[in-house]
């Protein structure tokens, strides 16, 4: 993700930032009232929402396990436990505000289940486990919990069905701005997209970056209104209806769901091959045909910084590739949204601001698509990186170097206290984008003084296709296994304190 300069309906908004990242605003949620993207209501008239189906109307059997989330320390109800999530059937129909349809979640126990957990705020019709009705309730708005009839045994695999319609206009997330929330609409124009949690909004999942899974999208809208999403355009009339189509959307690699989007309006497609690599760019057509023109220009572009990136990275990881400009007003500037990068049309439209904006999202494609996140406390694993790759991409262009880069930016920031208060290894869930787009790129830089060019350009190359989720902790054994230099001193000064680390060649600065 990149940090946005502004908002966009077409044109107008502030002026676009000069610096890298600006922290996020601050939320108004209180410590201790428990995670911020897991307690939303679903507009239903109870305060504590309880949806129950079943054959005999009975309620879910108390749970013999907890395996409610996943044991993120920073949203510690977000996802679940107890299986590992293989696959994902969407297939929506879109009318006005309301979404309507099923998913089919494939996945296999990692123990005994007599209770399977996702993520989802919308109201559950039905559900099913391997074709058999099944008990479900919601729980403090998105703990949606799937009661087979029979148990499920470890290491079997099983499938959930679960049916769902409502507004995802109602699915409210207490504590987080309007301009974060990965709703977007303007008129009849629809958009799910956001990080770090998205899929609540439009279909059940096992909502963690740590399980990333299949995907595939079917969405059935008006005649005439086009359908984004990740990898594949399937079909874009997959119906035999006079007045509606269906599209079909396939990812043929896994991904973790807050990767997955939809955005559903008036769209100017380009589609084509580029050295066997298919690709479609999306423009909303809300903007100017030049505009469109242009947008669709920069676009363009994609086929080529995958090339430069691979050079530094490896083999691009993906059988598709692509972008999609909408015309909502983002709090972000891009979103690695994984195989097609979601762009703020006034970022990627800014002078000298669009190659920086696309090689950044586009190396989310290896770091943080690719290689995902174990837990959203290993964010240096995502943001870090690919700000680096900005700087490589800077200094190939006739840039300053990297070193040089680094030094600018730690002479911008040394005497800003607040900046160095938050640690790059453990920043907190309300302060997780704060530094990590330049304290990230610092450590790298100061990593590859330590250890020298050949050590770092083949670390870089090779643990961006170490394909799964990673934690920081796997980044630094790997490191530490490519040198003899002892790397604890630059650890601790770029990661874990909590001032400007010191201008010391055990620090990573260069003479």
């Amino acid at each position: 993700m990149s940090p946005g300069p502004g908002p966009l309906d077409g044109g107008g908004g502030p002026p676009l930032l000069t610096r890298p990242p600006a922290p996020r605003p601050a939320s108004s949620h209180a410590p201790g009232d428990g995670p911020w993207w897991l307690v939303p209501a679903v507009g239903l008239p109870l305060l504590l929402v309880v949806v129950l189906v079943a054959v005999l109307g009975v309620g879910i059997r108390p749970q013999r396990s907890p395996l409610s989330g996943a044991g993120d320390p920073y949203f510690p109800q977000a996802g679940a436990g107890g299986y590992d999530a293989l696959s994902y059937l969407i297939d929506l129909t879109v009318e006005g505000p309301v979404l309507a349809g099923s998913t089919t979640v494939t996945a296999r126990a990692t123990q005994d289940l007599d209770v399977v957990h996702l993520d989802l705020g919308l109201p559950v019709t039905a559900a099913t486990v391997d074709g058999e009705p099944a008990l479900v309730e919601t729980v403090d708005g998105t703990d949606l919990r799937v009661e087979p009839a029979d148990g499920i045994e470890a290491g079997q695999e099983f499938v959930v069905r679960v049916d769902y319609a409502g507004d995802p206009g109602e699915v409210s997330v207490p504590g987080v701005a309007e301009d974060q929330s990965p709703l977007h609409r303007q008129g009849e124009e629809l958009g799910i997209a956001g990080e770090p949690a998205s899929s609540a909004w439009w279909f059940p999942a096992d909502d963690h970056p740590s399980d990333p899974a299949l995907m595939e999208v079917r969405v059935r809208v008006p005649r005439g209104v086009e359908v984004i999403s990740v990898g594949e355009l399937v079909d874009r009339d997959a119906g035999d209806e006079e007045d509606w189509d269906t599209w079909h959307w396939r990812a043929r690699e896994p991904m973790a769901t807050y990767l997955n989007f939809l955005m559903v309006g008036q769209y100017r497609l380009e589609q084509g091959t580029v050295s066997g690599r298919p690709y479609v760019y999306a423009v909303s057509e809300r903007f100017s045909p030049e505009q469109q023109t242009d947008l669709l220009g920069e676009l363009a572009e994609t086929p080529q910084w995958i090339a430069e990136l691979e050079t530094d990275l490896g083999p691009y990881p993906f059988s598709e590739m692509g972008g999609v400009v909408p015309p909502f007003s983002f709090w972000f500037g891009g979103l690695e949204t994984q195989t097609r990068p979601i762009y703020l049309g006034r970022a990627l439209a800014a002078d000298g601001h669009a190659d920086t904006l696309m090689v950044h999202e586009l190396a989310h494609m290896w770091f943080g698509d690719a290689v995902t996140l174990s837990r959203w406390d290993d964010i240096f694993n995502n943001e870090g990186w690919a700000s680096y790759l900005q700087w490589v991409v800077t200094e190939r262009r006739g840039g300053p170097t990297t070193n040089q880069q680094m030094v600018a930016t730690y002479e911008q920031l040394a005497d800003d206290p607040g900046f160095w208060a938050v640690p790059l290894d453990d920043p907190g869930p309300q302060r997780i984008f704060a530094t990590v787009y330049e304290r990230g790129p610092m450590a790298l830089q100061a990593l590859r003084n330590l250890i020298g060019e050949e050590a770092f350009t083949t670390l870089m190359r090779d643990w961006a296709q170490q394909r799964g989720a990673r934690s920081v902790e796997d980044f630094l054994d790997r490191a530490r296994a490519t040198t003899d230099v002892d790397l604890d001193p630059w650890y601790q000064a770029w990661f874990r304190g909590t001032t400007a680390p010191e201008r010391t060649p055990e620090n990573g600065f260069g003479a």
